[in-house]
């Protein structure tokens, strides 16, 4: 009787394990998001490239759609639209509808959401394991990925299952999978995970359409896809090709940009494999160290096991053949990064100018994730069919107890990798901030000081259009999002002309300084008012560097239409540079936020 029960409940589990691990693993994921919708804006945010450049961007481009044209009068003193990069077009209408924070959590919950689903609908269509596809789906969500690059790196996974879909020749439901992808491509730009969807389909046909004799997989469909892609990308990417290939070409401040190389290769090699690029940490050190084993390992033992005929053996062949291709494709992608930021190369590049020196080719190692979540799921899957060879295979019973090991291995990774990802995760500090009051760290309200910044409205009294401010030992996205228009900003392409003309504020604080002269001058991205005191610090809270001498142009700043400066610090020879402090003490909300100056250009 408990026989018959317990094969129901294997049978019923057979069933439905697929449904069974999809939801477990969603209860993970809300796991995650709980503290955004419960914390809010006392939540742990990440500051660079999330609160100090992405979500102000989102605010303005949202402000100004369809209503001033192309132009972006807040930002810079007024800037063209091309200058502020957004991620996703359908961001703009989250942030368009929405109050900021709202739309935060909501385009949040979304690039989560989809992240896991890409991610199992691929483990799904790699591997017969569910539960390896939850493990590796679930882990994905919990990265520490930024939500304003939309689907730019977390949306490959579901990329990759599209493209599986769509060229599969007996394939039904051709037009759902078409759906998805446009929605895929509006939630990506072509300076980014754009260029690189684009560039790989196109590849792929090509190698299909040459080697592919027995016509295995359906050209047609992924033809029409990379045809979608090119529009949307097109269409969504309009001002930035606009500015780059247009007539009204405007010469971009990275014309004075000046390239890095890396002198320790092998560093770099190791620091894509283990950890991952720029904005694409994946935490990989386990998988890569694991991987290698198996792929030694498993040819080995599947000729010892083929030899009883098993049927499992060709199933863990052709997981076998992804895993190999998965992890290559990470090894090919971190050697041409090495390859790319070589001294050689990068001279090479920075001798022929124009988009060989500005653009990021590298930047296809956001794709590694993916292929990471893929090689993840892929050793699981292999492990757990070799379990079950020891346990089920009449050859090998008298072997069973070998069955633990591969077990232990593969719970092993498990534990490491989600450690790994925990520690890394937004969710770490989250967690702390739910359980203990006394538990500080960076938060949306300490960031953006709406309150602080509201009273130092009324206390200007003056309508925001009519002055422009900039910023002093804080970001000016702080500035940008509390509604002031700026002098001052962080842009990947704005007018070379600008960048001079600011320079002329700063350039006695610049030749006071190598640091910070190299960093305007060779990369310019963060227009920002450096002092050398300070150097490149603009998180200055509340009891820290409370006084400090500067030497800007002020003529020139007020030249450009600066009116206030918003200084996080005590300007201590304000009277010299003709700043007049509209208040005896600086503004105060929050004991852990800014202390705010606020001095008025003469």
């Amino acid at each position: 009787m408990m026989n018959e029960k317990l094969k129901n409940v294997m049978l019923k589990y057979e069933k439905y394990k697929w449904q069974f691990w999809f939801v477990l693993g969603l209860l993970a994921v809300l796991l995650f998001l709980i503290p955004y919708y419960v914390l809010r804006e006392n939540a742990y945010f990440m500051i660079h490239d999330e609160l100090d450049d992405g979500i102000f961007k989102y605010l303005l481009y949202a402000k100004n759609f369809g209503k001033n044209g192309s132009f972006i009068p807040e930002f810079m003193g007024g800037q063209n639209r091309y200058t502020i990069t957004i991620s996703t077009f359908w961001g703009i209408y989250i942030y368009k509808r929405f109050a900021p924070y709202a739309a935060f959590a909501i385009m949040l919950t979304i690039v989560v959401i989809t992240g896991y689903i890409g991610v199992y609908l691929l483990g799904k269509e790699i591997s017969d394991n569910a539960f390896a596809s939850f493990v590796a789906a679930s882990l994905f969500s919990y990265l520490p990925f930024k939500s304003m690059f939309g689907l730019n790196i977390v949306g490959f996974p579901l990329l990759i299952f599209l493209l599986i879909k769509l060229g599969k020749v007996h394939q039904h439901k051709y037009w759902l999978y078409f759906i998805i992808l446009v929605y895929y491509a509006l939630g990506t730009t072509l300076a980014w995970g754009g260029f690189m969807s684009i560039g790989f389909l196109t590849l792929a046909i090509i190698g299909f359409a040459i080697f592919d004799r027995k016509h295995n997989v359906y050209i047609g469909n992924l033809v029409i896809a990379d045809v979608i892609l090119i529009v949307v990308q097109i269409i969504t990417s309009w001002d930035l090709i606009k500015s780059t290939v247009g007539p009204a070409k405007v010469i971009s401040h990275r014309e004075e940009l000046i390239l890095n190389s890396y002198h320790d290769l092998w560093a770099l090699f190791k620091e894509m494999m283990y950890i991952g690029g720029s904005h694409s940490e994946c935490c990989s050190k386990i998988i890569a160290l694991s991987a290698p084993a198996l792929i030694i390992g498993i040819p080995i033992l599947v000729h010892f096991m083929s030899k009883s005929k098993i049927d499992k053996v060709l199933q863990i062949n052709n997981k076998y053949k992804l895993l190999c291709i998965f992890y290559g494709a990470n090894i090919l992608n971190s050697l041409f990064t090495c390859f790319y930021c070589s001294e050689p190369i990068v001279a090479l590049r920075q001798n022929l100018g124009g988009i060989f020196k500005t653009f990021q080719l590298n930047r296809i190692y956001w794709i590694m994730p993916a292929c990471w979540m893929c090689v993840l799921i892929l050793e699981l899957a292999i492990l757990t069919d070799i379990s079950t060879v020891f346990v089920t295979e009449f050859i090998f019973k008298k072997m069973r107890y070998l069955a633990a090991f591969p077990v232990a291995v593969m719970f092993a990774i498990i534990f490491i990798y989600a450690n790994n990802v925990y520690l890394s995760s937004p969710f770490y500090h989250n967690i702390r901030l739910m359980v203990f009051d006394t538990y500080h760290v960076d938060s949306w309200r300490k960031y953006y000081a709406e309150d602080l910044y509201a009273e130092i409205a009324d206390a200007i009294g003056r309508d925001k259009s009519e002055y422009r401010v900039v910023s002093v030992g804080v970001n000016p996205a702080v500035a940008l999002f509390n509604g002031f228009y700026t002098v001052d900003g962080y842009s990947t392409d704005y007018p070379l002309s600008y960048k001079h003309d600011f320079r002329k504020i700063i350039e006695k604080e610049l030749a006071s300084d190598d640091s910070i002269r190299g960093y305007f001058d060779n990369w310019g991205n963060r227009c920002f008012i450096y002092t050398s005191e300070l150097g490149n610090r603009f998180d200055i809270y509340r009891g820290e560097n409370t006084e400090v001498e500067i030497d800007i142009n002020t003529s020139e700043l007020k030249k450009m239409g600066g009116d206030y400066v918003f200084s996080a610090v005590k300007i201590i020879n304000a009277d010299e540079l003709g700043l007049v402090s509209i208040s005896e003490e600086p503004f105060i909300k929050d004991t852990d936020s800014y202390g705010i100056w606020v001095y008025e250009v003469k």
